[in-house]
């Protein structure tokens, strides 16, 4: 092959702490890839953009809930892509020069399967994700099935063709496991991308919304969140959300947030377990939670205040196609302001991308592949 095509390959699996000695990227090098052959079904593709997932950050740094990745490999199922080359077989309209995004999970497609049999690809059992059980988006190229293929809508432009994704899995989130309603007040629990995009749908469907982080976030999530209208509110063990709610919290014009103590909706986005245990304690009777996050550990809650108070708590895994679609319409219309949120690497600069979406020190980073 003429010429040379890198990509960013976890190689180990060690348990690293962020903001120790250890480097965050000790897990990980960008390496020579070789390009196989392409099989029945296959397309090869040149990545434009991809972001960083926490749940790429999670594997990185050999978290617990992300150990089951086989390394080595190149990780990425966030990005936006150009055909190259069609391999055997049937690909509809797909032609060399369109420009996708790919749908993270593939399903078995089996007829008996429950969720392949409805198009839920991303709840088939036998599901493969991109990036994490075969080579995915941070490859300069990729090799993936044509069945994953999203063309971008008109008027989306690759760089936000790598938002696409987790945009997807909020408007499943939100749309489809939450009966958000106009006027109701909600709690988002996470600053990251994926709360900022709960946060910016929520808005959306007529919610009053507040945004949670830490001290670390104040002057970067936090601030981004405010800069866009959001209530903002920082916590810690000595100022705990359930404290600042029954404590009051207001909005900027002054109209109380919540209900004693309460809100309608929380929309768990941090994937820290002591915060879905506190989550069922500030939601009003027949409120709802959502859980988006995944954790590296098992979490406890209060199952039988949960059942006093007859909450109603839904996780919600993935997205298939029709999210897919619901997210470029959200940001083809500015509903979603991808660029507030975005922070641009070039691929040269891929392990700072790195360091510093694993330490927060990014809001959404996105990295210009080729």
């Amino acid at each position: 092959m003429s010429e040379s095509i890198k990509g960013f390959c976890l190689q180990t699996n060690e348990k690293i702490y962020p903001n120790t000695a250890t480097s965050v990227l000790s897990n990980s090098a960008v390496v020579e890839m070789e390009i196989p052959a392409l099989k029945e079904g296959e397309i090869l593709a040149k990545t434009l953009y991809t972001g960083i997932c926490g749940s790429d950050n999670s594997a990185t740094i050999g978290k617990a809930n992300f150990d089951w990745v086989q390394r080595p490999r190149v990780i990425g199922h966030e990005f936006s892509a150009e055909v190259l080359e069609l391999g055997p077989g049937d690909h509809g309209d797909l032609k060399v020069g369109d420009i996708f995004t790919p749908l993270a999970m593939l399903g078995c497609q089996e007829e008996d399967c429950p969720a392949c049999s409805v198009s839920k690809w991303n709840l088939c059992p036998k599901k493969e994700i991109i990036g994490f059980h075969r080579n995915g988006g941070f490859g300069q190229q990729v090799v993936l099935e044509s069945d994953r293929v999203v063309p971008l809508m008109e008027g989306l432009t690759p760089a936000q063709g790598a938002l696409v994704e987790p945009l997807s899995i909020i408007t499943n989130a939100l749309y489809n496991k939450c009966d958000i309603k106009p006027g109701q007040d909600v709690v988002v629990t996470g600053c990251g991308i994926i709360g900022m995009m709960s946060a910016e749908v929520a808005r959306a469907s007529g919610a009053r919304v507040a945004v949670t982080g830490i001290a670390h976030d104040r002057d970067i999530r936090l601030k981004r969140a405010k800069e866009r209208g959001f209530i903002t509110i920082e916590v810690s063990p000595e100022n705990s959300l359930t404290t600042q709610l029954q404590n009051g919290i207001s909005d900027d014009n002054g109209v109380p947030f919540g209900s004693n103590g309460k809100v309608d909706l929380l929309i768990e986005c941090s994937g820290v377990p002591p915060v879905l245990s506190e989550a069922i304690g500030v939601v009003k009777p027949e409120g709802d939670i959502c859980v988006i996050a995944t954790y590296g550990t098992d979490v406890q809650i209060n199952a039988t205040h949960l059942t006093r108070t007859s909450l109603n708590m839904r996780g919600s895994m993935g997205s298939c196609r029709a999210d897919y679609m619901a997210a470029q319409k959200l940001m083809v219309t500015g509903i979603f302001p991808s660029e507030h949120y975005t922070d641009y690497y070039d691929f040269k600069d891929i392990n700072q991308a790195f360091e510093d979406s694993i330490k927060a020190n990014n809001m959404k980073a996105v990295v210009k592949m080729n």
